[in-house]
C-alpha cells in the first residue's frame, strides 16, 4: 500500500504542471455505476466482456471508468465524434478485440460503416499501411457480421494528376504559408517526403468524402497522441484543429475519450501541448 502511495503521488507531480487549473478533490454529481450501466448497455446490449469470467473487478472497474466517468467527462463531444476518435486511438495502438468491441458499439448507436471507414483510411498516414489493414481486416468482420454489404461506396474526389494539387492545397489551407517554406528550404534527398506529403497524406487521405476538415483533425490528433513520442506531430496537429475550427472544449474532449485506452503518461504529454496552443482562461 505504502509502495503504491508513493507511485501514484510521483505521477501526479510529473503531471501537474499539464493541468492549467488546480482543483480540489471532489465528489461526483452523478451516479458512475448507474450511468455506466445505461451507457454500456445502450451500446452493447447485455453483451459480457471477455473477462467477466475470469476478472469480474477488472471488468467492472473498465465499464465504470470507460462507459461512465470518461462519458461524462467527454460531453463536449457528440456520441460520433467520441467513437471515431476512439476507433482512431484503438487502430493506432493495435489492440484488435477493444477495436471490434468498440465498432459494435459504434454501430449500435448510429454512426455509419463509411464513417468508420474513413478513420481508418484518415489515420494510415501515421500509424502505417500494416497496422491499418489489419484494423480494416477487424472492422469488416464486424460489418459482416452484421450483414453489411462490402466494398463499401468509393469517396475518393482525386485523381493521379490531381491528388498533389489538391492535396498541397488542403495542407496550405490548414497549416498555413509554413508548408511552402517548408518544401523550399527542403534539401534534394529529402524533397519527396514533402511530396508524399501533399499527395499521399493530404491528396488522397483529407480529401476523401464523409468526414470534414474539422472531423478529420480530430481523428489524427488521436492518433498521433496514441502514438506517443511525437510531441512536434501532435503540436502541428493540434494547431491544425485550431485553424479549421475546433475549440478547446473539443480538444481536451478528444484526448478525454481517448484517455482509458492510452494511459495517463501519453495523455499528460499530449495536455501539456493544448496548453500551448489553447491556453486555458
Amino acid at each position: 500500500m505504502k509502495l503504491r502511495k508513493m507511485l501514484t503521488l510521483a505521477l501526479l507531480c510529473a503531471g501537474a504542471s499539464c493541468f492549467s487549473v488546480a482543483s480540489d478533490v471532489s465528489a461526483k454529481d452523478y451516479d458512475r455505476v448507474e450511468v455506466s450501466n445505461k451507457n454500456y448497455e445502450r451500446m452493447f446490449g447485455n453483451k459480457k466482456l471477455s473477462i467477466d469470467q475470469t476478472d469480474p473487478e477488472m471488468a467492472a472497474t473498465y465499464r465504470r471508468y470507460v462507459y461512465g466517468d470518461n462519458f461524462e467527462q467527454s460531453n463536449a463531444l457528440t456520441d460520433r465524434e467520441r467513437e471515431l476518435v476512439r476507433i482512431s486511438a484503438l487502430a493506432t495502438i493495435g489492440v484488435e478485440d477493444a477495436l471490434e468491441h468498440e465498432v459494435e458499439g459504434a454501430l449500435k448507436i448510429g454512426v455509419t460503416p463509411l464513417e468508420i471507414r474513413e478513420t481508418i483510411y484518415q489515420v494510415t498516414p501515421y500509424i502505417g499501411f500494416a497496422k491499418s489493414m489489419e484494423a480494416l481486416e477487424t472492422i469488416n468482420d464486424v460489418f459482416k457480421k452484421n450483414k453489411i454489404k462490402l466494398p463499401l461506396e468509393n469517396q475518393a474526389t482525386v485523381t493521379e494528376e490531381t491528388r498533389f494539387d489538391k492535396g498541397l492545397e488542403v495542407q496550405v489551407g490548414i497549416f498555413g504559408e509554413r508548408i511552402m517554406e517548408m518544401r523550399r528550404n527542403a534539401t534534394p534527398d529529402v524533397a519527396h517526403f514533402n511530396d508524399n506529403l501533399a499527395e499521399f497524406c493530404f491528396g488522397d487521405t483529407y480529401t476523401r468524402g464523409v468526414l470534414d476538415l474539422k472531423m478529420r483533425e480530430m481523428i489524427t490528433m488521436a492518433a498521433i497522441a496514441s502514438l506517443g513520442g511525437c510531441e512536434p506531430q501532435l503540436k502541428g496537429h493540434i494547431a491544425g484543429n485550431k485553424s479549421v475550427g475546433n475549440t478547446r472544449e473539443q480538444v481536451i474532449g478528444v484526448l478525454t475519450a481517448i484517455h482509458p485506452f492510452i494511459g495517463f503518461p501519453r495523455t499528460l504529454n499530449a495536455l501539456a501541448c493544448i496548453n500551448e496552443f489553447f491556453p486555458a482562461e
